[in-house]
């Protein structure tokens, strides 16, 4: 398959390009040009890398949009503004307009990524059938974008697949989300300060995340699905996983902070429409992907490259 990666320098997007590249796939990158390739490193010789900016399409070459599939992950996702970030509104407009461009150049499938957040949280197992109820800008401009997608392929002859990811992890993530920090703090000695830690999440790991994205590329299903493990785990519970992989498990400080009030008790993926459509199925449970994770930020502190 020719596929085309929107935000492929990004947490998950490296991790799709690095399983499309094994794959054999035709990959084509598309990064904004004052990126930084670092997550890229080891495929940079084996993808078509396209610079440019998903709210200028018109500047993104034709040949680059010649592709079978395009899987769209390019978004602002800046740790502590996402949520209220002007940019959403332009990312919105921005892929409207891609799109269009897209479909002109004769792609026939769009995989569109989501955030569980679109939903009505309170219902605690989330379906594709739950009402949806953006709180944010970020999952108000998500869900706008994904019923704006859902008219404009259907015009112009193109499958659409809205993939709404739950939590993720793994390595590259942001050092400031939840697991990329705790692993931080524990390799250096630090307590990791946290909620009382009640919250129950549906966590996954970035490979699997990544491949479950290209399962859904080359199925025929359409439409929103979910895209988490199906299993509830609570926010204490994952932390002191880490603190007794890490031999640091007095540096988990639980109840240190106030949960906010907004904070949903509940959230987890009701996944079967995924595996049902699709051959996929995760390869990491999450001590597996903890641990894993852990030894990878490890390695990095240990060759310098996280002092």
């Amino acid at each position: 398959m020719r596929i085309l990666i929107t935000g492929a320098s990004g947490f998950v997007g490296s991790h799709l390009a690095r399983l499309l590249v094994r794959e054999g796939c035709d990959v084509r990158a598309l990064v904004l040009p004052s990126t930084s390739l670092v997550r890229l490193e080891d495929v940079l010789d084996r993808v078509t890398l396209v610079r440019g900016d998903l709210c200028k399409p018109e500047a993104i070459g034709a040949d680059a949009l010649a592709v079978d599939a395009c899987i769209h992950l390019a978004w602002f996702a800046q740790p502590g503004r996402y949520w209220t970030a002007p940019e959403n509104v332009d990312l919105v407009v921005g892929t409207m307009r891609f799109v269009q461009r897209l479909a002109a150049a004769g792609c026939r499938r769009l995989v569109g990524v989501g955030t569980c957040a679109e939903y009505d949280t309170s219902h605690g197992w989330l379906s594709e059938t739950t009402p949806l109820a953006p709180t944010q800008l970020y999952s108000a401009c998500k869900a706008s974008t994904y019923l704006m997608l859902r008219q404009l392929t259907a015009g112009a002859g193109m499958s659409l697949a809205w993939a709404r990811l739950f939590y993720l992890f793994g390595p590259w993530e942001h050092e400031r989300r939840l697991v990329s920090s705790a692993c931080r703090s524990l390799l250096r000695g630090e307590p990791v300060l946290l909620t009382p830690g009640e919250q129950v999440r549906d966590f996954l790991h970035v490979e699997d995340v990544a491949s479950a994205l290209f399962a859904i590329a080359r199925s025929d299903l359409t439409d929103a699905v979910n895209l988490g493990s199906g299993v509830p785990v609570t926010v204490a519970s994952l932390a002191r996983h880490l603190g007794e992989q890490a031999g640091r498990p007095d540096l988990i400080r639980l109840g240190a902070l106030a949960r906010a009030a907004t904070d949903p008790p509940f959230i987890c993926a009701d996944s079967r429409r995924l595996q049902a459509h699709t051959n996929w199925v995760p390869r990491w449970d999450l001590e597996a992907g903890l641990r894993a994770t852990l030894d990878w930020w490890r390695e990095r502190r240990a060759t310098g490259r996280d002092p």
